[in-house]
């Protein structure tokens, strides 16, 4: 148990890591090392690495999708995105998309994941169950953030380059509105 907000231990991943997921199923903490091309799995319970996957080149983002018990990583050099079995810790597959994929968010509601690809202006949309590419939506300029609500089934979009956020159904797939927002939205 953590007391005093101490340091509890430090445990070794690979080169300059940049994302973190938490799995709640099967308790393990998914660590994207982005010069390293890899994901260090590390158990929760006893912070130990578990194993250290191969990805695609430059992971950036993760998401859980507790559904399937599926980690993916966006891999923002090789313009894809590595489905990891949460169980298992094996790479299921790989999955194109846009250029330059830099964030994810899960739908529980319809079971897709969104990769918002900062360099094409758009977010692809991959079926939770299949791992396959459902559609790719056209954003604004150089989506960097996304967010579900689950209360409306809707993902939003934030882009950087517009100063806007796109408003994406979650059910059919489909822009519902682009809201103007502040300056550089991430």
């Amino acid at each position: 148990p953590i007391s005093n907000d101490s340091v509890i231990t430090t445990v070794p991943v690979g080169d300059r890591p940049y994302a973190l997921v938490w799995n709640s199923t099967n308790n393990k903490v998914y660590c994207a090392n982005s010069y390293s091309n890899s994901v260090t799995i590390i158990d929760g319970a006893n912070n130990q690495v578990l194993t250290t996957v191969t990805v695609g080149s430059g992971p950036h983002a993760l998401v859980w999708n507790s559904t399937d018990n599926k980690v993916y990583c966006a891999n923002s050099w090789s313009d894809d995105v590595t489905i990891i079995d949460g169980a298992t810790n094996q790479v299921l597959t790989t999955v194109t998309v846009g250029s330059r994929p830099w964030a994810l968010v899960w739908n529980s509601t319809n079971n897709k994941v969104y990769c918002a690809n900062i360099f094409s202006n758009n977010v692809t949309i991959i079926d939770g169950a299949s791992n396959q590419v459902l559609a790719t939506v056209p954003v604004g300029d150089y989506p960097s953030a996304l967010v579900w609500n689950s209360t409306d089934n809707k993902v939003y979009c934030a882009n950087y380059g517009s100063n806007d956020v796109t408003i994406i159904d979650g059910a059919n797939n489909q822009v519902l509105a682009t809201v103007t927002v502040g300056s550089r939205p991430w």
